[in-house]
């Protein structure tokens, strides 16, 4: 239906209902049975209601009709539009539910996602269990060539409570020295220091005056995020004579150029290299004479390759054999 019939039949309406009015609708109506006569002011109040019903009746009707046409001309004005699903103020916009990368949906029975480097499972280890992974941050020159061994010794200590030296970073550090390197003339600890990089303990000897004497600071940092990870030795804190070539953790062959600084006078630097598991795996080779305040020294080590290995450079003679030392571990 458009707007020129819609008009029409509204007329047609509007003038059927007037052709229905009679004399009687339009006459004074007669006031309400009990109503008296001579009550002018209700009288008249119902005469003005009677006029009026018709006259209300029709103004409806053109009200009605005229809404109406407004209505269906504003719908029939009004363009349609697309569909697209709506956000309203203050609501979030619909989440995709793809996958994030690197993250399975779901995973078959027995599965694990793979551990972050640099953490370690903190439940306690068990005989039978997988090889755990840790990444120590240096390298690992002893008492453990690996995180699986070090546990493997947590086990035993709770069990058995073997070898609870591994506990002590002095022990350990002390240990080290002596029974690893086989500088047996050093016996005494001169310093202990720990920080957020690990334990820094002192190893020396004491001179005839009875004074301790620093011969090396060993670097040492638990193996394990636990109160019962024990102490592992990485490195030394070079001061008056240091091991600078090659560097820390690289890859060598054989033979090495092997080298740093000294300060001191008619030293004599002798060289060595050894593996965890093999002991010495290096060829002697002649003292390197050095002297002076800071003064650079080189030489060459043939060594036999095969895994981490710990170079050794030491010097002495004066008071003792061994008096002063530096390690650097790398790979091979």
């Amino acid at each position: 239906m458009n707007d020129s019939d819609l008009d029409a039949l509204i007329g047609s309406a509007l003038r059927a209902r007037a052709g229905q009015l009679t004399e009687a609708d339009l006459s004074p109506a007669t006031p309400p049975i009990g109503r008296a006569a001579d009550q002018h002011s209700g009288a008249g109040r119902w005469h003005r209601w009677n006029w009026s019903a018709p006259l209300l009746a029709a103004a409806a009707v053109t009200v009605l009709a005229v809404g109406s046409t407004v209505v269906v001309r504003s719908l029939s004005s009004t363009p349609a539009r697309p569909g697209r699903p709506s956000v309203g103020i203050g609501t979030n916009p619909p989440v995709s539910q793809s996958p994030s990368p690197g993250r399975p949906i779901s995973s078959s029975p027995g599965s694990s996602s793979p551990r972050p480097s640099g953490s370690a499972s903190t439940s306690p280890p068990r005989i039978g269990d997988p090889a755990p992974q840790y990444d120590l941050g240096y390298q690992p020159l002893w008492p453990f060539g690996s995180y699986q061994q070090a546990t493997q010794w947590i086990v035993s200590y709770r069990s058995q409570g073997s070898q609870p030296w591994h506990l002590d970073a002095a022990q350990t550090a002390l240990d080290f020295t002596r029974s690893y390197l086989g500088f047996t003339e050093l016996t005494t600890v001169t310093s202990s220091r720990f920080d957020g990089q690990g334990a820094h303990i002192g190893v020396g000897y004491r001179n005839p005056n009875g004074t301790p004497v620093t011969s090396a600071v060993l670097h040492l940092v638990r193996y394990g995020q636990s109160g019962e990870s024990p102490w592992e030795v990485v490195g030394s804190d070079d001061t008056t004579f240091s091991l600078e070539i090659p560097s820390y953790g690289s890859m060598i062959g054989s033979p090495v150029t092997v080298g740093g600084h000294l300060t001191g006078v008619d030293e004599s630097i002798r060289l060595s290299a050894r593996s965890l598991s093999a002991g010495l795996v290096s060829q002697p080779v002649p003292p390197i004479p050095a002297g002076g305040d800071n003064q650079p020294w080189r030489g060459q080590l043939t060594v036999r390759l095969g895994g981490v290995l710990t170079l050794i450079a030491s010097t002495g003679g004066h008071l003792q054999a061994v008096e002063r030392f530096a390690i650097q571990g790398v790979r091979s």
